[in-house]
């Protein structure tokens, strides 16, 4: 019998199956020509990332609070890099499966889009939010004791509205720690008032990070043409999807790099649950021990993550020289400092620098960008009409610049009602744009993996201010709303909208259909988190946590009565190192901008303290070398033949650690990597 012949149906006509065949390819034809057209934005894609954040929010929430292992670490998730290889698999199953299936196939553009609605709830469910929020309004009611926190020190001025329990002995607040009697479930009706009165102050915080960030897109995607190192991954994965894979998936290297990773972590995974068996030490650190000014070199980490590597050898060579350069030169600084008989205060010198730094900075990047203001707030006002053919036509500036004012109003205002005096909640949500902006060009331009500010906003603004001026009622409540973005020492969520509204520009989707796509997965993951973490704190208990949300909400109850207790005052070294930090900034900002040579770039000050750079240094350093390596000795062709290689350390890593992550949730085992 022929093939041909094997292919009719029973009962009917070989020009009936040709017209059904024929109908189903027309139908997927459609259904790809409708994705690129809508640059993705399609029905199917966006059910399919709302399923999807659904999912990812609910297991990162067991995640972090039963392992403390994240799903969504990072500014490229682990987990969504996880979920678009399994849809690109799909679509791979799909195409063996002959062309019946064409029309489920989804298109490079709609993967894509579901790859950026992960990717901006990636640390909702973790070190943004979900981690924070829960475990810090319950124990600062459980640990308002007289020995811990006095209540009058702040729980009896606050508004009760926004609190699950008013007092330590309250059921919704003992029963997280104390366990649940016997047949009662969660307390949902507890926690219904402060969740309704919390969630708008979230989706403003989220709708503000959107809106200003869609603000500047512009002119970071088409004017200043910054790399967005992170999106070249996803990008090149999901290329040529659904009519085959992509170059980069056909690629012989990147499997090679790929399996290098897989195997570098499935040893250390099989080593815990296996001791016997050989492990292999990727965090290390010196022993050395000096004394003196030598010191400051003592127990350096020799870190290494594969991903980091990778991810360097995509940067241009002055970014990648300059992170782990400052790195060395902060340690060249402390040494100075003890040679001269300064032996304390490095920490607080080092971050008074960095806030120098970043205010420079963020002035500069505005600075620069003045032009593109004056016309972005033109145009939000009707005082500018714009040329249908615009480069920037499209650009939704009085939606970003209206939904950017509107989001800080309505904050403030919210502040307000909680009980937070509305000048010093304006200040607060007036740095927090500027600050996630500097953030944010981190990423875009220097691709750092884990990035965040290494001081939080709030805090600087309570040593720079003085807790007595702000006064104690002021300081709870900057506190309480900065659990969420401005708490987060790992991820801050304007870096991830960036890379997805550049994401969007490279599907050519419509600018505000992304923002809307954006928030509208930002509010389900929150919404999700809300019921997921709720459930697991109550059901398991906060003692039997994980070793971080175990003991989280002591650390920050203890951390804010120190800032109502002790009062806060700056010093003349602070404001010298604050000084010292602009000044360097502004000098490098200025030298790259005069000298196309210079090859130390600011954003290596900027990031050069913190646990991330810390950790990375080493992984930047060979990422670097090997670039520098490759392009000297083969120039830019023999670059680009083994970039493969760093998509294939980036996309392995981020495989294994997440399948690594769902065995242990089963089968419980130590992490294997500490973040």
């Amino acid at each position: 019998m022929s093939a041909e012949a094997i292919l009719v149906l029973p009962g009917r006509s070989r020009v009936s199956d040709a017209a059904d065949t024929g109908a189903l390819e027309q139908r997927a034809g459609h259904n790809q020509s409708t994705a690129e057209a809508s640059g993705g934005i399609t029905g199917r894609a966006i059910t399919v990332g709302l399923i999807m954040v659904v999912a990812f929010t609910v297991i990162g929430c067991f995640g972090v609070f039963l392992r403390y292992e994240l799903i969504g670490t990072g500014y490229l998730p682990r987990g969504a890099i996880f979920i678009l290889l399994a849809l690109i698999g799909a679509n791979a199953a799909m195409r063996l499966a002959g062309r019946l299936t064409g029309r489920w196939r989804l298109t490079s553009r709609e993967l894509l889009v579901v790859f950026l609605m992960l990717m901006v709830v990636g640390a909702i469910a973790g070190q943004e939010f979900t981690q924070h929020f829960y475990l810090y309004l319950l124990g600062v009611v459980y640990y308002a004791t007289p020995d811990i926190a006095p209540p009058e020190l702040y729980l009896d001025s606050l508004n009760p509205l926004l609190l699950p329990g008013t007092s330590p002995q309250d059921g919704p607040i003992r029963w997280a720690w104390e366990g649940l009697p016997a047949g009662m479930g969660v307390p949902w009706r507890a926690w219904l008032m402060p969740l309704a009165v919390w969630t708008p102050f979230f989706f403003a915080v989220y709708w503000l990070v959107i809106c200003f960030m869609a603000v500047l897109a512009y002119r970071w995607e088409r004017e200043e043409r910054l790399l967005y190192p992170l999106v070249e991954v996803p990008m090149e994965t999901a290329s040529d999807e659904p009519s085959s894979a992509s170059q980069l998936m056909r690629n012989p290297l990147m499997w090679w790099a790929f399996a290098f990773a897989c195997v570098l972590y499935s040893i250390k995974g099989i080593h815990a649950y296996w001791p016997v068996l050989p492990d292999i030490d990727l965090q290390r650190e010196t022993q050395t021990v000096l004394g003196g000014p030598w010191s400051a070199f003592n127990r350096i980490p020799t870190h290494f993550y594969p991903e980091m590597v990778g991810v360097t050898y995509l940067l241009t060579s002055e970014v990648g020289f300059s992170l782990w350069f400052f790195y060395w030169f902060q340690k060249v600084e402390q040494f100075a400092r003890i040679a001269v008989g300064i032996d304390v205060g490095h920490y607080q010198f080092f971050e008074f620098q960095t806030m120098g730094g970043y205010l420079v900075l963020a002035a500069a990047l505005l600075w620069s960008a003045r032009g593109h203001l004056k016309r972005a707030v033109a145009v939000a006002v009707g005082a500018f009409k714009r040329d249908p053919d615009a480069p920037d036509a499209g650009e939704p500036y009085r939606l970003a610049v209206i939904g950017a004012i509107g989001s800080i109003a309505f904050i403030v205002w919210w502040g307000s009602w909680a009980g937070l005096n509305a000048a010093w909640g304006l200040v607060q949500y007036l740095l927090f744009p500027l600050v996630s902006l500097v953030v944010a060009r981190v990423v875009a331009e220097a691709g750092m993996f884990i990035y965040s500010s290494p001081f939080r906003l709030n805090e600087a603004i309570f040593q720079v201010a003085g807790t007595e001026r702000i006064g104690q009622q002021n300081v709870t409540l900057m506190t309480m709303m900065s659990w969420t973005q401005i708490r987060s020492t790992a991820t801050m969520n304007m870096a991830a909208v960036a890379q997805a509204l550049k994401i969007g520009s490279e599907t050519r989707a419509d600018r505000a259909k992304v923002m809307g796509v954006a928030m509208a997965a930002i509010a389900v993951a929150i919404l999700a988190s809300h019921a997921a973490s709720l459930y697991i704190i109550y059901s398991w208990g906060v003692p039997k946590l994980g070793w971080w949300p175990s003991g989280a909400s002591l650390g920050t109850t203890t951390r804010l009565v120190r800032y109502l207790e002790v009062p806060t005052a700056m010093q003349p070294g602070d404001w010298g190192a604050m000084t010292l930090g602009g000044a360097m900034t502004w000098a490098l900002v200025s030298l790259r901008r005069y000298y196309v040579w210079w090859p130390l770039h600011p954003l290596g000050f900027i990031t050069w303290m913190g646990w991330p750079i810390h950790r990375y240094w080493m992984s930047i350093f060979i990422g670097w070398l090997w670039k520098a390596t490759v392009v000297r000795l083969g120039g830019y062709r023999a670059y680009n033949h083994l970039r493969p290689i760093a998509f294939g350390l980036i996309l392995g890593v981020s495989v294994i650690l997440t399948i690594w992550i769902v065995i242990h949730y089963f089968a419980p085992a130590p992490s294997i990597v500490r973040e």
